[in-house]
Formats: structure tokens, C-alpha cells, sequence
């Protein structure tokens, strides 16, 4: 009975070790404003079909969670802004600094015009 009580209590041990891998950050402007609703994408660089993403809240914030130990490209965007990238290895959890996305400007920004044309009657 006692062999079977070691064996639980070791292995409920490590189920308490285990640590649930995340990253969190800050998305704002450069005046220090959150941008909110910018989308968050992380693409593991060894398969590029793990991809996991989400947007930042009202305030700026996000977090994404259940990811896998690796090396991951961490890519933020938002319209009007420029894009951000980063590679990062993950293999704990990770509290990023607040990204900084700088405006875009007038070259960056494509401008697509689209004209309709009545038909002659």
C-alpha cells in the first residue's frame, strides 16, 4: 500500500512541477497609448504549420498561452502602423516588454483606388 502512495505522490509532484508555457506583452503607440485590437502571431520556425496568434485587448495587452518549448517568429501588426518582428526562443514563461509600433508612413501605406464605370445606355 505504501509503494502505491510513493508512486501517486511522485507523480502528482511533477504534474505540479510541469509549468504551463505562455508569453504576454504590451502593444502601444509611440506616445505610449495602447493599440488595441493588433494582431499577435507566433509561427514556429522548425514547422511553420504551429501557428498561434490572438489580438491585444482594450488596453493594449495579450497573452498566449499552451505553447510548446522552441524558436518561434513573434510578428505584430495593425493598419496604419508598421509591422513588428521579433525571433524569440521560448522555454519558460516569457513577460515581453511593452512593442513600440511606429506609424507607417505615406510610402509604406498602399493605396489601392478603385473606379466603377457606368454602362453606356
Amino acid at each position: 500500500m505504501s509503494l502505491k502512495l510513493t508512486y501517486l505522490f511522485l507523480l502528482y509532484s511533477c504534474f505540479c512541477v510541469s509549468q504551463e508555457i505562455k508569453i504576454s506583452g504590451k502593444v502601444q503607440d509611440h506616445n505610449n497609448l495602447p493599440i488595441s485590437y493588433a494582431n499577435i502571431i507566433l509561427v514556429n520556425t522548425q514547422d511553420d504549420n504551429k501557428i498561434l496568434g490572438t489580438i491585444t485587448n482594450e488596453n493594449g495587452y495579450f497573452i498566449i498561452e499552451n505553447i510548446e518549448s522552441g524558436t518561434y517568429n513573434l510578428e505584430i501588426s495593425f493598419v496604419g502602423y508598421s509591422s513588428y518582428a521579433s525571433e524569440l526562443v521560448i522555454d519558460k514563461v516569457l513577460y515581453l516588454k511593452p512593442v513600440i509600433l511606429k506609424e507607417a508612413s505615406q510610402e509604406e501605406l498602399k493605396v489601392i483606388e478603385v473606379f466603377i464605370e457606368e454602362p453606356n445606355k
